[in-house]
Parts: structure tokens; sequence; C-alpha cells
């Protein structure tokens, strides 16, 4: 199981990657390197700071952690 949570969600609420970055403690770089969707590692992060974001729960599909195993 899986929460995905778009990029662009998370940029439209703090308006640019320096602001969403500072508040997750990762660089602005790193959040640019981001695909549609939020690397795992940081969605809980995310649903942290932003209460009420927009997510999809997906089942059946491996998280990067079990597809390197």
């Amino acid at each position: 199981m899986r929460v995905l949570i778009k990029t662009s969600d998370a940029l439209d609420h703090f308006k640019n990657a320096s602001r969403l970055a500072e508040e997750i403690g990762i660089t602005p770089q790193a959040i640019n390197q981001w695909g549609e969707y939020i690397p795992d590692p940081s969605v809980g992060k995310i649903m942290a700071v932003i209460p009420g974001i927009s997510y999809k729960i997906v089942r059946g599909v491996p998280t990067p952690s079990r597809l390197t195993a």
C-alpha cells in the first residue's frame, strides 16, 4: 500500500520549493528532483505540515524499498 501525494499540490500550498524544503527539512534541489508524486520518505512530513492535503491510497503497488530487496 502506498500513499500518493502530488508534488504540485504541496508546491501550490507553499508557493515555491524553497519554502517547502525549509518546512520539511530538505533542500530545494531534492524537491526539484521529485517526479509527479512525492517520494515515500517525505510523504509523512508533508502530511504533518499540510493537514488536509489531498492524497490517494493505492493498494498492491510495491514501495521502492520492496522493489530493491
